[in-house]
């Protein structure tokens, strides 16, 4: 299960979207944003209705934020989404990981899609212990 945050300049507070396992929208929740009927019947009428479609849909949008909500990190997440297990040294990558703030943790985590759209065609994105050591979701 994941829980996102829409956030938009069109609108004040945020809407809650939850994906489950397979990454199929479950449930969202508008309860904590004010917007004109026509945003949200906009919102709700052409929402992707996957994980993967928003969050390519959200990494296009210059007005609107979709953030992962999560309030614990394992190592196990981070290696699974980062997903570069031919090229890194997991023991280098927990050892750092180990000695990272819980902030941190997440911190990197959220940051891994904002990382991998903003690498240039035709280069590789950074080992996954070079990507921790970098810090670039400080940057």
């Amino acid at each position: 299960m994941a829980i996102f945050h829409l956030t938009s300049d069109n609108f004040e507070g945020f809407v809650e979207f939850e994906f489950n396992k397979d990454g199929y929208l479950t449930r969202y929740d508008t309860e904590n944003a004010t917007m004109s009927k026509e945003h949200l019947v906009f919102l709700l009428k052409r929402f992707p209705r996957h994980i993967d479609q928003a969050e390519e849909l959200m990494s296009k949008s210059d007005t609107a934020t979709f953030t992962e909500i999560v309030s614990e990190v394992t190592f196990e997440m981070f290696w699974n989404k980062y997903n570069e297990k031919v090229n890194s040294s997991r023991k280098r990558a927990l050892q750092k990981w180990n000695r990272m703030s819980k902030s941190d943790r997440i911190k990197a985590y959220q940051y891994i899609n904002k990382y991998f759209m903003s690498i240039p065609y035709g280069t590789r994105k950074k080992y996954a212990e070079t990507y921790l050591n970098a810090e670039l979701w400080n940057n």
